[in-house]
């Protein structure tokens, strides 16, 4: 009896540890210190497209064919993979991540590997194409190249590194094999950001922090910044799902560093709900449209306690009064492209008073030093033109450049095309979009209408087939919308004018 039961233990444990080496060991390749890493469920979204049924064999049936045209002689093995991806020896039912690692080093591809064996075939038949070399052993993996990228691979998992700096792909063999021996307590699964990124739901989840800059970009962003800012602490962590009629990304601020979390504060107390006050003032037709509400004295005191933007003010060689154009905006501030493909814009904010403009005035001589290539020309009371004949003398473009601004009706404006101030909406306006309403009460809203745009891209591409793909997915794009409430949480809807498909199947018709 006693050797009955210590048989049974001895089973017992056996499915145990059968069970655990059946554990997703491919994730702790995923390296400790990524300042970015992505998962994707390609199951999901094959389902939701419909590229694992019936309605997308046609496509499967045209990259089958298109694979084989370019690969002669490995017909048979692209065949069976299409037919089955196991066939590839990946298992592409389990998650695959993308990251980059800190600094922007490098990047990588992980993919848990299901048949060792048929992945060397795979690779075997790219090495006969001329595709990679012909992989080997070295450092504890199977590794080959492709170019500049590094492909390694145990009987767990399937590693592809580059090196975003240039180097050359064998140089990150070590890296690599040391990548593919951690364990689960020495990588990036061992972090507790791992554990929120698998406790979310979506097809596609993101974990980035601003770690993921170069260094040569992170300097000026900090400049004037307390010394103690952590970069690796400031990180947002999204999710992606692709529903019927749109695509969905919510975002999170899950920073932890204190001087950024206390940067978010005094911004969140420098702003107020928007009240909507600009969304009768353009057609529903445009482009894009952006608002916010602002307190101008709080905005202006939070840009001074950087020493940096503080000494611009300060010290600018132009004649300007700063702190009286902050001061003077307060409420709702708006910004919209009424068309794209001419660069039409407009901003306008909310104001106490038009006294500020007498600063302008103060700007005029120094202007007139520039030979008239340069001009602040007065088109009225409280209404400026400021004319350049070379817009290059400012990063724009060559040849004749005008802004307008002024104040009317308690309004600062700020516009290349004058014929947008105040211009009459003869009928539907901004409010009347299926996300007007939503607008009232966020911190900052977005709203993007492509119906417009892509009736133009249209126009402007003619028939040429380079452009077909991007105009096809322009056209059964309808509008986007971001809002946030509090600056920890932001909610991005793309439509499209399907609105009882799911997006993936809605796309894979333009291709179909």
């Amino acid at each position: 009896m006693k050797k009955n039961i210590l048989g049974y233990c001895l089973l017992l444990v056996a499915v145990l540890l059968a069970s655990c080496s059946k554990k997703n060991n491919y994730e702790n390749v995923l390296p400790k210190d990524a300042a970015m890493v992505v998962s994707v469920d390609l199951v999901s979204m094959a389902e939701k497209s419909g590229l694992s049924g019936d309605e997308g064999a046609p496509v499967v049936a045209r990259l089958n064919e298109a694979l084989k045209s370019g690969a002669e002689g490995a017909g048979e093995l692209i065949d069976k993979i299409t037919k089955d991806p196991s066939e590839s020896g990946l298992d592409l039912t389990e998650k695959i991540y993308y990251f980059i690692e800190s600094g922007g080093v490098s990047t990588g591809l992980v993919i848990r590997v299901s048949d060792q064996d048929k992945l060397e075939d795979l690779l075997n038949a790219l090495h006969n194409q001329q595709v990679c070399e012909k992989p080997v052993e070295a450092e504890g993996c199977m590794w080959t190249s492709m170019g500049r990228v590094l492909v390694t691979y145990t009987d767990d998992a399937f590693l592809a590194l580059l090196d975003l700096k240039g180097g050359e792909a064998k140089d990150m063999l070590h890296m690599a094999s040391m990548l593919l021996r951690q364990t689960e307590k020495d990588g990036f699964t061992a972090t507790s950001d791992f554990q929120q990124m698998k406790n979310q739901k979506g097809d596609i989840v993101l974990l980035s922090s601003l770690d993921l800059l170069p260094g040569e970009y992170v300097t000026p962003l900090t400049m004037g910044v307390s010394a103690t800012l952590d970069l690796k602490n400031i990180k947002a962590l999204s999710t992606i799902s692709f529903e019927k009629g749109k695509i969905v990304m919510d975002v999170q601020d899950i920073t932890t560093d204190k001087v950024m979390t206390s940067l978010v504060e005094k911004q969140l107390q420098a702003t107020n709900p928007v009240k909507g006050t600009y969304l009768d003032t353009f057609p529903a037709n445009t482009f894009f449209w952006m608002s916010g509400n602002v307190d101008g004295n709080k905005i202006y005191q939070l840009l001074c306690e950087n020493p940096t933007v503080r000494q611009q003010f300060e010290s600018s060689i132009m004649p300007i009064d700063f702190e009286a154009i902050f001061g003077s905006i307060k409420g709702d501030v708006a910004v919209a492209v009424t068309n794209p493909l001419q660069n039409g814009f407009i901003a306008y904010a909310d104001v106490t008073n038009s006294q500020f403009l007498q600063t302008f005035e103060d700007l005029k001589p120094l202007l007139a030093l520039t030979n008239g290539q340069m001009q602040l020309i007065n088109r009225g009371a409280d209404s400026y033109e400021f004319r350049m004949r070379n817009g290059s003398m400012m990063g724009l473009r060559a040849g004749n450049v005008s802004f307008w601004f002024g104040v009317k009706n308690n309004r600062l404006y700020f516009t290349n095309d004058y014929n947008l101030v105040d211009a009459r909406v003869p009928g539907l306006t901004l409010r009347d979009c299926p996300w007007g309403q939503k607008v009232s009460g966020k911190r900052c809203f977005v709203g993007m209408n492509f119906t417009s745009v892509s009736d133009q891209a249209k126009q402007l591409l003619g028939n040429n087939s380079q452009y077909a793909p991007a105009i096809g997915v322009l056209r059964i794009l309808d509008y986007m919308t971001v809002e946030t409430v509090d600056y920890k949480t932001s909610h991005i809807e793309l439509t499209t004018k399907s609105k009882d498909k799911n997006v993936l199947q809605t796309l894979l018709e333009v291709f179909n």
